[in-house]
């Protein structure tokens, strides 16, 4: 019966898959994918799936159109994701090179919350800039910030990271603070 069955649904699903995997070759860019082997899968499932068929749910045409819209979004998926790893799962072990910056970052950042806001954005300026710099290009004396200075540092020497504002006033740039 299947196979009588598959004889009248056969032009129906070789025209559908043809549609179907001419809109997949479209969306995958034609990256590999041969139209010719997607409609015989898909034509092959439909093979498969028809003793499934049941006429009084639907209609051969509808039962088909179903069958090869989801079997070409499974294609379309599979291509489009990468294969897992194991590396993927777990996490890769990180040399304590790569831990400390963010360490130091986080404790630098703890240090400035206790500032005023002007002195925050002083500090954010001092990552980039040197305290003329920052003198000249916002019109303020370098005495200024140069005390505001102070302030960050006497920060950063209470969370016990002072190494990190250099000689010239600038903070050395450990993460984004």
């Amino acid at each position: 019966m299947r196979e009588k069955l598959f004889l009248s649904a056969y032009p129906l699903a070789h025209r559908a898959a043809g549609i179907r995997s001419a809109a997949a070759a479209g969306l995958l860019n034609s990256d590999g994918i041969d139209r010719e082997d997607l409609v015989q899968e898909l034509v092959l499932e439909v093979w498969i799936e028809l003793s499934r068929f049941d006429p009084l749910r639907s209609s051969l045409r509808t039962f088909i159109e179903r069958v090869i819209a989801s079997k070409t979004a499974s294609e379309i998926r599979t291509r489009h994701t990468q294969k897992r790893t194991r590396s993927d799962y777990l996490p890769a072990s990180r040399p304590v090179h790569m831990i400390v910056p963010v360490e130091l970052g986080l404790d630098i950042r703890r240090a400035l919350r206790t500032l005023s806001l002007v002195d925050q954005k002083m500090a954010r300026l001092l990552v980039h800039y040197k305290p003329v710099e920052i003198a000249r290009e916002y019109g303020i004396s370098r005495g200024a910030v140069y005390r505001s200075r102070e302030r960050i540092a006497a920060a950063l020497k209470r969370f016990g990271v002072e190494q990190y504002l250099t000689t010239t006033g600038q903070i050395v740039a450990v993460s984004r603070i």
